[in-house]
């Protein structure tokens, strides 16, 4: 009698599914990926928003005039440019008290004779952060004074000062002479002295920014009040 000996059993076969597996894998990537970048823009977007809130922009300029004698006592300029709204305002106050205001609409303008921002540009220009106080000369009956203030991105200046007779500075502010006197050597020959002009224009151009500034209507409105002023004189 034989007896066969039963050989080894084979494992059973196991099918993995692999493409369900692996689809499965990339649509979680995709989902991380995807809040990933969601997260980084909307915190990009974020902090552009703070970093434009904290670069609030802020420009003010401003020209006050008195008169010793006549009717007007004092004029009073204020121009302002709050992140790209310009704002103008003109205040006249006669000899006896009364006052009259001119003000022109706050509003985002494309017109450079009404943009604040046009008029600071120019007076960067024309000096009004380098000019200093002049001492009075030609007509002193009339005082200047202009002043600016500026805050870009949490960085802010200001700088005012005093003249008077702006025409004065720009045509006969006379010559300077520099003397170096020195006891190793003769009394320099004044005749022959060089001279350098103190003359400075930028005063003027200065105060015919202020005054040409705005609108027709604006400026028309200014001169109305002026000689409403000298008519109750």
């Amino acid at each position: 009698m034989q007896c066969s000996t039963p050989g080894p059993r084979k494992a059973p076969k196991v099918r993995f599914r692999l493409i369900p597996a692996l689809v499965l894998v990339a649509a979680i990537a995709a989902i991380v990926g995807g809040w990933e970048m969601f997260r980084r823009t909307e915190g990009g977007r974020i902090e552009a928003t703070r970093q434009v809130q904290a670069s609030r922009s802020e420009i003010r300029l401003a020209m006050d005039v008195t008169y010793s004698s006549g009717p007007i006592a004092s004029e009073a300029y204020r121009m302002s440019d709050i992140d790209g709204t310009s704002n103008a305002q003109y205040t006249v106050t006669g000899r006896r008290g009364t006052a009259y205001r001119v003000v022109a609409p706050a509003r985002r303008t494309k017109d450079p004779a009404s943009d604040v921002a046009v008029l600071f540009g120019e007076a960067q220009q024309d000096g009004i952060w380098d000019l200093p106080d002049a001492p009075p000369r030609g007509d002193t009956s009339i005082r200047y004074t202009l002043s600016v203030a500026q805050v870009v991105g949490g960085q802010h200046g200001k700088y005012s000062f005093t003249f008077s007779d702006p025409h004065y500075w720009a045509t006969t502010a006379g010559q300077q002479y520099h003397i170096t006197l020195d006891k190793h050597k003769p009394v320099p020959d004044l005749v022959q002295l060089k001279s350098s002009s103190i003359a400075e224009p930028r005063y003027a151009r200065l105060v015919d920014d202020f005054r040409t500034f705005g609108s027709p209507a604006f400026r028309s409105a200014i001169a109305a009040q002026r000689e409403k002023l000298r008519l109750q004189h």
